[in-house]
């Protein structure tokens, strides 16, 4: 078989509160790149909202977690450093 060229599995979770303008640019900035992410909404899962206390030790902010890094807010050097795609 052909070696695959694709684009590398990631693992991409955000942590978000719905009405958070920075929340909303961090989902474009994967939909506009066709990276797909799963999406948690703290103000309505307490188990999501404890996860992402535990993991970034704050709350205001949506968390990014990318494979094993874990970003606070709307960061998209980061998120182009981190984040193999297509679509760039």
């Amino acid at each position: 078989p052909m070696p695959c060229r694709c684009v590398p599995a990631t693992d991409i979770i955000i942590y978000r509160v719905p009405t958070s303008q920075e929340g909303e640019q961090v989902q474009a900035y994967f939909n506009r790149r066709g990276v797909a992410y799963e999406d948690y909404d703290v103000s309505s899962d307490p188990i999501a909202f404890a996860q992402m206390q535990k993991l970034s030790g704050q709350k205001e902010k949506p968390v990014v977690v990318i494979n094993d890094r874990v970003l606070v807010g709307f960061v998209p050097a980061q998120f182009d450093l981190l984040v193999p795609s297509l679509f760039n």
